[in-house]
C-alpha cells in the first residue's frame, strides 16, 4: 500500500500497517496486539498494548545475517524508528525487559514516519527478509543517549522513571533550553519539534519531552 504526506509532512501508517509490513516484507514476528497475537496479561494498567496501540517486534530470522547479528539489527530498527511514535524501546533504550525485541507505541495507534523512515521501510531500501537496517544504529553513539530508565519491572506505558542516566555535563544546557520553550506558544513548540523530528528523530525524542514538560508547566 503506498501511502502520502500529510499537511505535517509526515507519512501516517496505522499501527497494523506498520506490523504487516515488518513482518510481510521484512520477516520479523509481531507480538501482543490482537491483530496478530494474543495480549499477554503481563503489561503495565494503562500500556498502550492494552489500547491496541502498540506491537511488540522480534527478528527471529538467522541469528546472523550477512555478519550481523539479531540483536544489532533490532537496535538498528529501533534507531531507525525513533521519533516515530509515543514509545519506542528496544535492546539500545535501557528500559528493562526490553533486550529482546522492539515496543513500539502511538498515540492512536498512528506512527508518523518522516521521508527517511518512510523510504526505508516502505519504499523498497533495506532489503526485505535480508535486511539489517544498516546505518541506523552507532554503537559508538550509544552512551550519549539520553533515555528515562524504568525503576520497576512494570513495561511500557504506567511505568516510573528514574533521570539517573542523564549526562550532568548536560544539564545546564537542557536547563537553558528548557526555559526557552516555556517562552515558546505551541505553535512555536509544533513547528521547531516536527523540524527537529525531520532532521534528528534521536535528538527530537530526547527534546519532545522538555517540550511538552516546558508549556504545560507553565
Amino acid at each position: 500500500m503506498a501511502y502520502t504526506v500529510q499537511d505535517d509532512g509526515f507519512y501516517h501508517i496505522p499501527i497494523i500497517d506498520l506490523g504487516e509490513r515488518l513482518r510481510d516484507n521484512f520477516g520479523l514476528t509481531i507480538r501482543e496486539h490482537e491483530h496478530f497475537d494474543p495480549v499477554d496479561p503481563v503489561h503495565a494498567p494503562n500500556s498502550y498494548h492494552k489500547y491496541g496501540y502498540a506491537i511488540d517486534v522480534q527478528d527471529h530470522r538467522p541469528d546472523i545475517i550477512d555478519g550481523v547479528d539479531w540483536k544489532t539489527r533490532t537496535k538498528n530498527l529501533e534507531t531507525l524508528l525513533q521519533g516515530s511514535g509515543a514509545e519506542i524501546y528496544g535492546p539500545n533504550s535501557g528500559v528493562p525487559g526490553h533486550g529482546t525485541h522492539l515496543h513500539l507505541a502511538a498515540d492512536g495507534g498512528i506512527f508518523k514516519l518522516n521521508d527517511k523512515q518512510y523510504q526505508y521501510l516502505f519504499g523498497g531500501q533495506a532489503g526485505g527478509r535480508n535486511a539489517t537496517f544498516p546505518g541506523a544504529y552507532n554503537s559508538s553513539n550509544s552512551s550519549t543517549i539520553v533515555l528515562p530508565v524504568a525503576s520497576s519491572s512494570s513495561s511500557d506505558r504506567g511505568s516510573t522513571f528514574s533521570a539517573s542516566l542523564i549526562d550532568p555535563n548536560a544539564v545546564s544546557d537542557a536547563k537553558e533550553r528548557a526555559q526557552n520553550y516555556a517562552a515558546m506558544s505551541k505553535a512555536e513548540i509544533n513547528s521547531l519539534y516536527d523540524k527537529m523530528r525531520n532532521e534528528d528523530p534521536a535528538k527530537a525524542r530526547t527534546e519532545g519531552m522538555k517540550m511538552h514538560k516546558a508549556f504545560f508547566g507553565k
